[in-house]
C-alpha cells in the first residue's frame, strides 16, 4: 500500500503528520481520557511509530497543549467592537455551534479532557484554569460592554451573571459529552434564547 505522504513535498509531509497525530490524540481522548492515553497508541492510530509522536511534538502532553491552544483560538473569542455587549456574550455559544458543526471531534474531545482536568494530577489543569479565568473575563467585559451600550439591563448583577452564563456552557457540554442522543445544536439555541430574555435589555 503506497504511503500517504508519497509525492508529498517535506513540509506537505509535515502538516499531514502532525493533522493525522492530533486527530489520533483527539479520537482517544473521547475514547479513554488523556492520562490513560499513551504516546504508542497515539502513533499506531495515526499510522505511525511512537517515535513519530516524539519527533513531531516532544512529548505526549505537547500534543494535547496543541489541541488546547486550538480549541481556545476558536472558542474564546475577544470582544468585537463592532459589535453590542450582548452579541459579545453570545458570541462565545456561536463559536461552540460553528465548531460543533466544523470538527465536532476536536470539541468533544477537548471537552472531555476539560472535565478531565478536575483531577489534580491533570497536565491540563492549570491550562483549562487559565482558559475558565480568561473567559469569564471576556463575558464580564461582554457584559459591562452591553450596559454601557443599552442591549444589557442596566440592573443586571454582573458577577452572578457572569457565573450562570459560564455554568451553562459547561453544562452543555457535560450533558453531550455524557447523555447519549443529547441534542448540543438545540440547547445553545435555546439558552441564547434564555440570557437574551434574562439579561438583553
Amino acid at each position: 500500500m503506497p504511503s500517504p505522504s508519497r509525492g508529498l513535498t517535506q513540509p506537505e509531509r509535515v502538516e499531514l503528520s502532525t493533522r493525522r497525530l492530533v486527530s489520533a490524540a483527539a479520537e482517544l481522548i473521547v475514547e479513554k481520557g488523556w492520562e490513560a492515553t499513551t504516546a504508542a497508541e497515539i502513533g499506531r492510530r495515526a499510522g505511525y511509530s511512537r517515535a513519530m509522536v516524539h519527533a513531531r511534538f516532544g512529548t505526549k502532553d505537547a500534543i494535547l497543549y496543541a489541541l488546547l491552544d486550538e480549541y481556545v483560538k476558536r472558542l474564546n473569542p475577544d470582544p468585537d467592537p463592532r459589535t453590542t455587549g450582548l452579541a459579545q456574550v453570545l458570541a462565545h455559544f456561536d463559536r461552540i455551534e460553528d465548531l460543533h458543526t466544523q470538527d465536532p471531534a476536536l470539541l468533544r474531545a477537548m471537552f472531555v479532557a476539560t472535565f478531565e482536568a478536575a483531577k489534580s494530577t491533570s497536565p491540563l489543569r492549570e491550562n483549562v484554569r487559565t482558559q475558565l479565568e480568561g473567559g469569564a473575563v471576556k463575558v464580564k467585559v461582554g457584559l459591562r460592554n452591553g450596559i454601557d451600550d443599552g442591549s444589557i439591563r442596566a440592573d443586571v448583577d454582573i458577577a452572578p451573571a457572569v457565573n450562570d452564563i459560564t455554568a451553562a456552557v459547561f453544562g452543555m457540554a457535560f450533558q453531550w459529552v455524557v447523555v447519549p442522543g443529547h441534542d448540543l445544536e438545540q440547547e445553545l439555541h435555546d439558552t441564547r434564547q434564555r440570557i437574551t430574555r434574562d439579561y438583553g435589555a
